[in-house]
């Protein structure tokens, strides 16, 4: 029985796969783990062990099998159990919002069992390989299908073979190179890796499905049991468009789409914010994720009610996308062209003419500077983000046949932007301290 390892790990971000060698003077295990992208449901294993020691000799590697992880985000049942798979179904334990999420979000679990004897390799055997899937979806002939393909009708190396081949079409598609500076080539690439990981893959097979949002941490929760205060919970937010828009733009316009449509599909509940605070258009909110609702912690209600600038991040994103991409079809869909019009009439609704300065103002917002809080007035990059919007709905007038009603221009070229005129500085809102 095999129990003294040495385990070295090997992340390869450009073939996304995760190995771990495990090896001492009888036996050398390489286990490899990868999300397939042919078939996004599937989560694959091959455990392979090759033999060091001369033939002649049982090899037995001891296997912990922890039994069934409860989850904190999810109600798991056994359906069936046998040495071939493990199914198990469950409802997440909470409903984000009834309004606009009537029932719990379903789930679908098939995975092979691990073997309670432990990995073998026979006297005369110098290899073998084991292979584990896990397939997960919300529909169970959808997990159930995918499951039994990987299992049963494709070879252990076939599976692994669509998925290097997939991620090598995404990085030939499009890359950064650094010259001179392995560091930072290294970086880039983990950076582009962990945001492509997060977004719908460039080339599958799987259901497309609506895509739910890009958030800066992707899905993790401060470790395995870590306060949810500490992260971001994988909620979107202005990171998405400000931060990590632009490079997926440049290099993937596909998935720079996919982001922008997940804006899209929360309308309905960012028309029903604005007019529950009394304004118009799409007040899309700070934090959000399954239906659009606000999901901010309660640890910064400052944030949640005051932090809007999101709305002119958001469309600013939309900007470069329709700069970039030129895509009019997109322009022309009534689905997607209202994102642009409907921002832009939420900041017209919003700002309000001060009679003092003969100018409209935007009152009571954080600006990207959290520490400015409660809120200020005139933040100079909201009321920035805000004229941008209002001039985007109206330069693409020409295609949509949209036109944007003369007052809504008139506020967007006589918004207030605070200036020091000493130092020629413009202040990031009104009353701001430059000797701070």
């Amino acid at each position: 029985m095999i129990t003294e390892i040495y385990v070295p790990i090997v992340n390869n971000f450009h073939i996304g796969t995760f190995t771990e060698i495990l090896e001492n003077d009888e036996i050398r295990i390489e286990r490899r783990l990868f999300a397939s992208q042919e078939y996004t449901e599937l989560l694959v294993a091959h455990v392979k062990l090759i033999r060091l020691a001369p033939k002649g000799k049982m090899l037995i590697v001891p296997v912990e099998v922890i039994g069934q992880m409860e989850s904190i985000d999810i109600d798991l049942t056994v359906l069936a159990r046998s040495n071939q798979h493990v199914v198990l179904s469950g409802k997440t334990r909470q409903v984000e919002n009834i309004r606009y999420q009537q029932e719990p979000l379903s789930v679908f679990i098939y995975y092979t069992p691990l073997p309670y004897e432990g990995f073998e390799l026979d006297p005369q055997e110098t290899d073998r390989t084991y292979l584990f899937v896990t397939s997960v979806d919300e529909h169970q002939a959808r997990a159930k299908q995918s499951f039994h393909y990987a299992s049963s009708e494709r070879k252990p190396n076939e599976l692994w073979s669509s998925h290097v081949t997939l991620w090598n079409n995404v990085w030939s598609n499009a890359h950064v190179k650094v010259q001179g500076d392995d560091e930072l080539q290294r970086q880039i690439n983990s950076a582009f890796y962990y945001i492509l990981s997060s977004l719908p893959p460039l080339f599958t097979r799987s259901e497309h499905k609506q895509f739910y949002g890009l958030s800066p941490g992707s899905l993790s929760r401060d470790g395995f049991d870590g306060p949810d205060d500490q992260d971001y919970v994988g909620h979107s937010f202005w990171d998405t468009e400000i931060w990590m828009f632009p490079p997926v733009l440049l290099f993937y316009p596909t998935l720079a789409k996919e982001i922008l449509s997940y804006r899209i599909a929360m309308r309905e509940s960012a028309a029903d914010n604005t007019r529950l605070f009394g304004y118009e258009g799409w007040r899309i909110l700070w934090e959000s994720a399954r239906t659009g609702v606000d999901v901010t912690p309660d640890i910064c209600p400052q944030v949640r009610l005051y932090q809007m600038h999101i709305i002119g991040d958001i469309e600013f994103a939309t900007r470069q996308y329709v700069a970039a991409a030129g895509d009019q079809k997109w322009l022309l869909s009534e689905r997607d062209g209202d994102l642009i019009y409907e921002t832009a009439r939420f900041w017209s609704s919003r700002a309000v003419y001060s009679d003092k300065k003969q100018q409209y103002e935007i009152l009571n917002v954080m600006p990207p500077d959290e520490d400015a809080e409660p809120y200020k007035n005139n933040s100079v990059f909201t009321n920035a983000v805000a004229s941008l919007s209002v001039n985007l709905a109206d330069r693409i007038s020409g295609i949509t046949k949209k036109t944007v009603p003369k007052a809504w221009l008139d506020i967007a070229s006589n918004l207030y932007f605070p200036f020091d005129e000493a130092s020629q500085t413009h202040l990031e809102y009104e009353g701001f301290d430059l000797s701070k």
